[in-house]
């Protein structure tokens, strides 16, 4: 079976003008990921705001989306923006906030599952390669939000993600090394290993069609994943004769 989220269309970011107009996906964009409880009665127009920023971001791939836009697809007064949220800069860091925040409850999950370290590795990597197909605008409002005015921007950014996510990998990398699947490796650099590998590819989607690549399809999308997968695995697995298998 496909790999390829049944809303993701074929063709490449930016492949035509990049005008917002002209850059719109024609499918609709995955649900918003769930909030912490049930929204109050002001917590439900800001749920509204933030899926209407959603779907805009992702119908214009990342492109510019104003309040004015947000809050008409929201059918909300363009004043609620600043009432929930102080602003439309910090409507987006809630956003990246309810992204990232359900990619730590899905490494949570996958503790729950009792897999093997390997198996629980494979599974990640395909996850993280998803959710930037899922979440096509998420590497400019991260850029912007690590490289802001704001110079709490990556410091929440690390407090919701980069942090759990990294002391996932220091177990999941525990666990391999303890059963004899894994060599030592250093959870911090294994964090930006796997993170980065797969945000370049979508970062980098106009040096794609250069290559000759013009569509993210299925076989594209499937055999990214599965070289990434190979490539990341054969870094972590124990060598077989080296000093580390001969210790144990």
């Amino acid at each position: 079976m496909s790999s390829l989220p049944p809303h993701l269309p074929g063709a490449l970011p930016g492949a035509a003008a990049t005008s917002p107009s002209r850059r719109r996906r024609v499918s609709r964009p995955p649900a918003l990921p769930a909030g912490d409880g049930a929204p109050a009665a002001a917590g439900e127009t800001r749920e509204k705001l933030l899926a209407a920023t959603h779907e805009l971001l992702y119908e214009r791939i990342g492109g510019p989306v104003s309040v004015q836009e947000v809050c008409a697809r929201a059918g909300v007064n363009v004043a609620m923006v600043k009432y929930c949220f102080g602003g439309k800069d910090a409507m987006f860091v809630a956003l990246i906030d309810r992204v990232v925040k359900s990619f730590v409850r899905q490494l949570d999950k996958l503790d729950l599952r009792g897999l093997t370290a390997t198996d629980k590795l494979r599974i990640h990597v395909g996850e993280i390669v998803r959710n930037y197909v899922r979440y096509p605008y998420l590497n400019r409002l991260l850029s912007t939000q690590l490289f802001g005015a704001d110079p709490n921007g990556a410091a929440l950014l690390a407090r919701d993600f980069g942090i759990p996510a990294r002391d996932w990998y220091r177990r999941l990398l525990a666990q391999g090394f303890a059963s004899g699947e894994f060599r030592k490796v250093d959870p911090t650099f294994f964090f930006f290993t796997v993170i980065g590998i797969a945000e370049f590819f979508f970062t980098a989607q106009p040096l794609l069609r250069e290559f000759g690549i013009r569509k993210l399809d299925a076989a594209t999308l499937d055999g990214f994943i599965a070289h990434v997968t190979g490539m990341v695995l054969h870094g972590v697995q124990t060598i077989p004769g080296s000093h580390a298998a001969r210790a144990r």
